[in-house]
């Protein structure tokens, strides 16, 4: 079975959808010029997020999405402590980010050192691209998704 699009639409709709996504990009603002983290500190409950989740993806078998909802739902509802605290106000992508990392079921002997490297280099890109992309989906899970795979390189490099 030939498994190639022959369709003499198909230039034409992927022409239509870069037109489209020329339009969005023009039309509404994707970047930011100012940071609107109070503290840097946000950025480290990524790798902590990423370890509570991943105990409880491998250890407790919950498996990696029920964990990572348990942590992202947990972490939203810091807010409800203190609704004044701006610092409780942001903390929710950061730990939804790190809950990602640890829906991985990696299991070798460097593991907590792979989710913790994971979790620092997505942090160092969720502070670098914190202004860039608001509002546009997909965001934390493709910084997490870079982040482990920095992780997996830098340690294929150093154990081999």
């Amino acid at each position: 079975m030939n498994e190639r699009i022959e369709h003499y639409l198909v230039p034409y709709i992927i022409a239509a959808i870069c037109l489209l996504l020329i339009v969005v990009y023009r039309k509404f603002p994707l970047h930011h010029h100012e940071y609107s983290f109070d503290r840097k500190t946000l950025v480290l409950w990524i790798p902590i997020a990423a370890i509570i989740t991943y105990l409880i993806n491998n250890k407790l078998g919950l498996g990696g999405v029920f964990s990572a909802g348990i942590i992202g739902t947990l972490g939203s509802f810091l807010t409800k402590f203190n609704s004044r605290s701006e610092y409780l106000k942001q903390i929710a992508g950061p730990i939804y980010c790190g809950a990602f990392i640890g829906m991985t079921s990696l299991d070798f002997q460097y593991v907590y050192w792979m989710i913790i490297s994971a979790g620092v280099f997505t942090a160092l890109l969720f502070f670098a691209t914190k202004s860039l992309f608001v509002g546009v989906g997909g965001k934390l899970g493709t910084l997490a998704f870079i982040g482990v795979l920095l992780s997996m390189l830098l340690f294929k490099l150093i154990i081999g």
